[in-house]
This record gives structure tokens, sequence and C-alpha cells, in this order.
């Protein structure tokens, strides 16, 4: 039993496997119980042994919860923070029991992912929703829905990005063409008036208004093996426009991924490289935010704004309303 004065900070994420032993029930998560093939689990141990191994990208992810605690409790205290997963363990409904068990009565719930969608956040907000209802006495929850235009986020890629800019030689820096990038997802979302693709046009535009006349434009990466639409234009087809106006670089900067994963360090930095270079692209990209002391600030300053009850883009659980997440969560890992 903690001191009942403490309030709970449930930090919530996608998850990665820790350990490549951990790959395909890690990928049987993701695939809603369907076990892959023996191929599949292959290509994405080896994606995960190009780019070092998955136990480092887990740990990106303890790093950031670890750094928005000890940025809370230096200002005012009285957090214990809990990193909820959704793919992986801790998963999201046990990281809530969790809190219960501690004596936890009242907490704030941010993702490590700043633009709202009913197929990402509105989840996790139902996960955290599952876990409360199994609990005798349910814990006052305050469930962050977004912060793309927040700010200290926005002063967070605008640094990432002036450092990878100002890295770039000095035959490649003007006129850099900028693609900022985020996570495809089915074109269905905005059929649905799901604020996603909105939101992260958004934040493509706040970014780019800190620079004096920054060429940008928003590609879609990590889009799925399905029949359905996915979110566009891809970064190759963005790399195709550029190469045909006449650029030789471009510059990648990532505002859907907030930590360096399999979907940065391959997705972008190994295939979208390969892609950009068999165009004639010089190519460049900015580093993910991770423990970046304005995005740390930034976390901070939207948790303080929502326990206070001042944040817009909150919802209050148990009672709260959501919007309903595009496929059920289904938790029945216990």
């Amino acid at each position: 039993m903690v001191d009942s004065s403490l309030r709970g900070l449930l930090v919530v994420a996608n998850g990665t496997p820790e350990t490549l032993d951990d790959v395909r029930p890690y990928l049987t998560l993701i695939r809603h119980g369907d076990e892959p093939s023996d191929e599949v689990v292959e290509e994405v141990s080896d994606r995960y042994r190009m780019v070092g191994g998955p136990s480092a990208l887990y740990q990106a992810t303890v790093d950031q919860m670890k750094a928005l605690v000890s940025r809370l409790n230096w200002s005012n205290g009285g957090y214990r923070g809990y990193l909820a997963i959704k793919h992986w363990h801790p998963y999201i409904p046990e990281a809530v029991e969790q809190m219960a068990e501690d004596g936890i009565e009242q907490a704030v719930a941010i993702a490590l992912a700043p633009h709202y969608s009913t197929m990402t956040v509105s989840q996790y907000v139902d996960y955290v929703r599952e876990g409360l209802q199994r609990l005798e006495r349910p814990i006052d929850v305050v469930c962050v829905r977004s912060y793309h235009d927040e700010p200290l986020y926005i002063d967070a890629v605008e640094e990432r990005l002036r450092e990878a800019v100002e890295a770039v030689p000095a035959e490649h820096r003007a006129d850099l063409p900028v693609i900022f990038t985020a996570r495809s997802l089915p074109e269905t979302v905005l059929r649905e008036g799901d604020p996603y693709h909105e939101q992260l046009l958004e934040t493509g535009r706040l970014v780019a208004e800190r620079f004096e006349d920054l060429n940008w434009r928003f590609a879609f990466t990590s889009q799925g093996e399905t029949n359905d639409g996915w979110l566009g234009p891809t970064l190759g087809e963005s790399l195709d426009e550029l190469a045909s106006e006449g650029h030789d670089a471009v510059a990648v900067c990532t505002v859907g991924f907030v930590s360096e994963h399999l979907e940065t360090l391959y997705d972008i930095d190994i295939e979208g490289r390969k892609d950009a270079e068999a165009r004639g692209l010089a190519f460049y990209r900015a580093a993910t935010l991770g423990t970046s002391e304005r995005y740390i600030a930034a976390l901070a300053e939207v948790v303080r704004q929502a326990e206070a009850g001042t944040y817009a883009n909150a919802v209050r659980l148990p009672d709260g309303e959501l919007e309903a997440p595009g496929h059920p969560t289904g938790f029945t890992r216990r």
C-alpha cells in the first residue's frame, strides 16, 4: 500500500517485444490471436536484428515513462508511474489493476502518441475502461485524448528538425524539402470522421510555420498488407514527386512516432533511404523525440492540465464518453 496522496500516471504505448524470442507471441497479439507463419516470424526477426534487436526499443518507452515521472515529481511531486502496453506486458488493464492494488485513487493516463484516432488512442482508453470495470472501487482516471498542437510538443519537433537540417551539407540545404510522416491507417477512418489525418496535417503546418518558406508535405508509412485502402500518399510516392520536381535531397521528420523503433529504424531508415537513393535523392532524417527535454516538458504540462480539469482534449473515466474504438479490444490475456 502506498501513500494515499500519491497519484497514478499511466503511460500508455503500443508496445514492442523485449527479445527476439518474444517476436512470435507479440505478432500473435497484434493479429488478435492468429499465430503468424514461421516465414513471417523470421522476416520480422531479421528486421529487428538489422536495427540492433528489440530490447533497446522497449527500453526507450521505459525511459520516456521514467523521464516524465521525474519531471512531474521534480516540479510538484506526488506521482507514481505505471507503464501500460497494448500489445505487450504490462498490459493496459493489468496496469490499471496494479494501480488499484497499490492504493491509487486518482490517475492521469497519457499515450506516447500525440494524435487521436478511434483505432489507436480510443482503443487505449477502452482498455483502461476494461481495467476499471474489474475493480471493486474504480479509480478516477483522466485520459488525455491528444496533444498534437501542444506548443511544447511543437517546440520539441521543431528542435529535432532544426538539428537535422543544420547537419545537412551546405550543397543540399538550400530549399531542402521536408516530408513529415506518421503510421498509416485504413482509409475508413476518414469516412468515419476520425480526426487523425487532420491532426497530423495540423502538426505539420504548426512545425513548418517555425521555418522560413519550408517546402514540406506529408506522407504515410507502414501501410498494412490488406485489401483495404490505406492513408496516403506513401513515402515512396512522395519521393517520386520530389525527384520529378528536380530535387537532389530530402529530409524526413516523423511526427507520428515519438521514439525510435522498428517503424523508424527499418521502414524509414533502411527502406526509405533505399527508395530515396534509388531516385537520386540524398536522404536525411530528424531523430524522434525520445526523452527530449521539450517533449517530456510537453507531456508534463498536458498531464498537469488534465488533472486540474483545464485540458479540453481529455475524458474522465469511468463515466466519460469517448468515440467507440474501430475494432473491439477483446482483452483475453489472463
